[in-house]
């Protein structure tokens, strides 16, 4: 059985309901009068869309509100759910969602999303549905890919890299050529790339079994590639850096790093911060451990409902309309606007995600992130305390660069801690077997 099937069956049962706590109870009927559905998000001009949707429906009014970025913004959704004036609808990442329903911020929408389904990716509807019910509707994903320099790929005579062994050889080759670049780095202030390292080798974090939650930080699959990284590291054919300093995109420019290992998302920010390398990017598929098509997902959210909507199945029209309709992506998908990656399938299709990019050669990126979309494995899911799994991730990782902890011990460590914070918040759970 796959682990997303033993979830799901799992959670029909009372205990896990339990750890699945806080699905707020079936709204009534909709109205036929005019409604308002509050929007939070963050999405750069998520507002231009919003007004294409009030102007055609006018019985469903939805407000915008715009929130900071990710974790800024989840402290006021919550006090805002807790004391009942969060409206509808809030912007969160994938990894939160489970975290916020276990701690009852969600409402469950299972029954007025029977037919959207299949308008999304398969992996981004595990995503949203922690326990085989729904909370969120898909909005962007982040299909993991290998940017890099061609003009510096080409100084240093290495071939763009397939599989990992191949990734350490140009490394070396690289660092003994000129020990003042590196052909990549580990970012130490940057979680969601560690854990996408260790999605793209099957590594799962999660599941549930019997019950009780199954925890796996320290699986086989994420001890190898945490030992893949800190050979890189002790070699010094890689660096360390903090991927979120305003500097990083000064490293980029001037050829410190040769290559960055993201997702999709990237496209924009190289584009807007290293805008002098213009023409020398290229996009190719993130290399694996065997030279399979395997791929991995780092970032991307969801529209989810909250707690106390009115209205969920106008929220849960509007989310779908917002995220997989062409009117929608094309400003929220453009460069210029939020530069998502969409999660619906036929968005996959539209030409705002399909352009020849002048920056990057005039390469078609999706070529890339469509293959890499389609190849996420979607038995990866996030944990009920995942916020603080994250922060432990993130602290553990600026210690890796400054005192010397290694990556296995690392991991090793959040294992324990995870567990420990499991059982402190009465949640059952145990080591993976």
């Amino acid at each position: 059985m796959k682990k997303s099937q033993a979830l799901t069956g799992a959670v029909a049962a009372g205990a896990v309901i339990a750890l699945l706590s806080g699905c707020a109870s079936a709204a009534g009927p909709a109205s036929s009068e005019s409604v308002t559905i509050d929007y939070m998000g963050w999405v750069p001009q998520a507002e231009k869309a919003v007004a294409i949707w009030n102007d055609a429906h006018p019985e469903a009014q939805v407000k915008y509100s715009p929130v900071s970025n990710g974790q800024d913004a989840y402290p006021k959704i919550r006090s805002s759910v807790q004391a009942g004036n969060a409206g509808c609808l809030a912007q969160l990442t994938y990894d939160q969602v489970p975290s916020f329903v276990a701690d009852g911020m969600l409402m469950d929408v299972t029954e007025y999303t029977g037919d959207v389904e299949s308008t999304f990716l398969d992996w981004t509807w595990q995503q949203v549905s922690p326990g085989g019910k729904t909370y969120a509707i898909p909005q962007d994903t982040g299909p993991m890919a290998l940017y890099y320099r061609a003009d510096l790929y080409e100084k240093f005579g290495i071939q763009v890299p397939t599989t990992w062994d191949e990734f350490a050889a140009a490394a070396e080759t690289v660092h003994a050529a000129d020990p003042s670049v590196a052909l990549g780095y580990l970012a130490t202030d940057d979680s969601s790339t560690v854990a996408a390292y260790a999605w793209q080798r099957d590594a799962s974090w999660f599941s549930i079994a019997d019950d009780s939650w199954e925890v796996g930080i320290d699986d086989s699959a994420s001890a190898e590639s945490a030992a893949y990284w800190q050979g890189l590291l002790d070699s010094g054919a890689i660096a360390t850096t903090k991927r979120w300093d305003p500097g990083f995109y000064s490293q980029l420019a001037s050829g410190s790093f040769l290559s960055l290992i993201g997702g999709a998302w990237n496209t924009a920010l190289i584009t807007a911060n290293v805008g002098d390398t213009a023409g020398s990017w290229r996009v190719a598929p993130m290399p694996t451990v065997d030279g399979s098509s395997a791929s991995a997902n780092s970032g991307g959210s969801a529209v989810a409902v909250l707690k106390g909507c009115e209205n969920p199945e106008q929220a849960i029209e509007f989310a779908t309309w917002l995220n997989s309709s062409e009117d929608s992506l094309n400003i929220l998908s453009a460069s210029d606007g939020g530069g998502l990656y969409p999660a619906a399938t036929e968005a996959l299709d539209y030409a705002v995600v399909n352009k020849a990019d002048d920056f990057f050669g005039g390469q078609v990126l999706n070529d890339v992130f469509r293959e890499s979309a389609q190849n996420v494995n979607s038995d990866w899911a996030w944990g009920p305390t995942y916020s603080s799994t994250d922060t432990a991730l993130t602290d553990g990782l600026a210690k890796v660069a400054t005192d010397g902890t290694t990556l296995p011990e690392l991991m090793e460590s959040l294992q324990d801690s995870t567990l420990d914070d499991m059982e402190e918040r009465g949640i059952q759970a145990s080591a993976s077997r």
